[in-house]
């Protein structure tokens, strides 16, 4: 018995399909079985499944076709009549696709993902070929010709040098008493874009601008004002003239899942002007929350009293944040470039579908979502969410990618894991997000790439080559490729330590960014991984018989010979297979990438 959801020629189209589509399935069975189904479930509708009787096409082939009437997941295995006994087909343990294992009880077959779309998603073809720079704006440069730091806040502390670790200063509930800045503004941004440019980025991810308590601005204190810290208006509308006058672009982070517990909106320490939520049940803002004993308990992200959570269901709330006139209209219309939204699980897709309504009223707009894990078949809070089934979100923060990269690299899993896992994304994400997802190798969020590989630069050279040549938009963290290192929040957020920048990791980021600005087809070309043995592994980016490249790995400690016979290529054409198979064989280096072009 024998299925492989990566071939063609067992599952056709393969991945993601639009609704109505017809898919043809065959399976490979002993010429004693009597009977072969395709047993497929709608997600949540586990006690009414489709039986696909498939008929036997050659000898031990069997095939059928089945077409998906709704958007949302299937899920499907085989079952196999043969000598009096039914067995039946599964994909491996933890939902991989590929190959399958016989299962001999129903009750313990893992099944195989099919994700169904409402419609295709083109993301703006800038957001295509980008390549994007993450920035934490107080981090990043200070732009005051005497690096004064604008607007202090009170009860916070303003660091003696640069180069200072950040710190927190908490009380014995470890709740922060003392914010810590270091006066990064969007001036200082300004005087860097010729170093960005330089560098290769051509777009901007800002962390929260919007005015705040804390350093790093994810208590929103009030969404249509700009944090006083980083600037003027003026200032940040004269930075996004100057952004686009490059052909860059800039994208914000929306943090619509909760605010500060000192903001407008909840005003506990009385900071504002009317009356916050946490004030008066008579205030405009008091339905925004959720409290179970007023005023003192209160419904807030995962506990944290500091950021009570906003009731999505509030229409109120809602327009505030994407009826006409509100947040997402009032910046956009400024002319930001997109939005990613911060705990996008946390948001109902009704609510993210408002937010892309609202910005596809704006042309070339992104709309990016963080989520953490496999978005195609995300559960938070006991729903199921369709971010990527059409006319939500276009890509997600890539964090699979980014573990995939790390675990190989440190010898975690190996070569035919990686190739699996990875073909396994693809197939269960929309084309358009697995070829254009947000992918990242450290944020505000992860420790420092650098400090994460243990200094080891060789690693960091073949982290860095992989982010800029797989699938999705690479985006940079800031400072990652001066040779910031840091562990965990806050010590990832140190500042830019500008002049004594790392030239080794400089040099190992340009040549990375240079790999993907020559080969700019990189971005729409399709992708093929492929492997030899345990530590040798490889893909196919490929456009056309006149654009692609061929990137062959060896992340062992010892060099390798790589033969066309040991060559392992699940979901790779014949003609694509072909010019694989003419690189070998090839010797690779401990260590090492090979790029083989045209």
């Amino acid at each position: 018995m024998y299925y492989n959801s990566f071939g063609l020629d067992f599952k056709s189209p393969f991945g993601a399909v639009v609704q109505q589509t017809p898919i043809t399935f065959q399976f490979k069975a002993a010429p004693a079985a009597t009977g072969v189904w395709l047993v497929i479930y709608a997600d949540g509708q586990w006690q009414t499944p489709t039986k696909v009787a498939l008929a036997a096409v050659a000898a031990q082939t069997y095939r059928g076709e089945f077409i998906p009437t709704q958007a949302g997941l299937y899920f499907y295995y085989f079952q196999i009549t043969q000598a009096g006994q039914t067995f039946y087909y599964g994909c491996q343990d933890g939902g991989y696709g590929g190959t399958g294992v016989v299962y001999q009880a129903r009750a313990a077959v893992q099944m195989y993902q099919l994700t169904v779309l409402d419609s295709v998603e083109t993301p703006p073809q800038w957001y295509q070929q980008a390549i994007f720079y993450h920035i934490f704006v107080d981090r990043f440069a200070n732009g005051n010709a005497d690096g004064h730091v604008n607007a202090p806040k009170p009860n916070s502390f303003i660091y003696g040098t640069k180069q200072d670790r950040p710190l927190y200063v908490k009380d014995a509930s470890g709740e922060v008493l003392r914010w810590d800045f270091y006066g990064g503004n969007l001036k200082g941004i300004m005087t860097k874009l010729d170093y960005l440019q330089e560098l290769g980025v051509t777009a901007l991810f800002l962390s929260p601008i919007f005015e705040a308590v804390s350093n790093h601005r994810y208590d929103t204190g009030d969404y249509l004002k700009l944090e006083p810290m980083l600037g003027s208006l003026a200032d940040f509308d004269a930075l996004l003239q100057e952004v686009h006058r490059r052909g860059m672009h800039l994208i914000l982070d929306g943090v619509f899942n909760h605010v500060g517990a000192n903001s407008r909106y909840f005003n506990l320490n009385h900071t504002y002007d009317g009356l916050g939520a946490s004030e008066s049940p008579h205030s405009p803002y008091y339905n925004w929350f959720n409290f179970t004993d007023f005023p003192a308990k209160y419904k807030s992200w995962w506990g944290v009293t500091d950021l009570p959570t906003v009731d999505k269901n509030n229409t109120d709330y809602q327009q505030f944040i994407y009826g006409p006139a509100g947040v997402i209209e009032q910046w956009t219309q400024r002319g930001v470039d997109g939005w990613r939204l911060d705990v996008a699980d946390e948001l109902p897709d009704f609510f993210i579908h408002g937010i892309r309504q609202r910005l596809d009223q704006y042309p070339q707009k992104v709309l990016i979502g963080e989520v953490w894990e496999d978005a195609s078949h995300k559960i938070a809070y006991n729903q199921r969410r369709h971010y990527l089934a059409g006319g939500m979100l276009h890509a997600v923060m890539n964090y699979p990618l980014r573990q995939l990269i790390l675990d190989v690299l440190q010898g975690k899993i190996d070569a035919q894991t990686w190739v699996r896992r990875l073909l396994t994304l693809k197939e269960n994400y929309p084309r358009s997000t697995f070829q254009y997802n947000f992918n990242n190798l450290g944020t505000h969020d992860t420790k420092r790439i650098l400090t994460v590989l243990a200094g080891d630069y060789q690693h960091l050279a073949l982290a860095t080559q992989l982010l800029l040549t797989l699938p999705g938009v690479p985006c940079l963290y800031y400072g990652d490729e001066a040779g910031l290192t840091g562990d965990v929040d806050p010590d990832n957020r140190r500042f830019f330590p500008w002049e004594n920048e790392d030239p080794q990791t400089m040099q190992l980021y340009r040549h990375a960014i240079q790999l993907r600005h020559e080969r700019p087809w990189l971005a729409t070309s399709a992708f093929q991984p492929f492997y030899f043995n345990n530590t040798c592994f490889g893909y196919l980016r490929y456009a056309d018989a006149h654009h692609y490249s061929i990137f062959l790995l060896n992340v062992g400690t010892t060099a390798q010979r790589v033969l066309a016979t040991e060559l392992v290529a699940p979901a790779m054409s014949a003609q694509q297979l072909t010019l694989v198979q003419q690189c070998c064989p090839r010797e690779l280096a401990p260590g090492s990438l090979q790029i083989i072009d045209n």
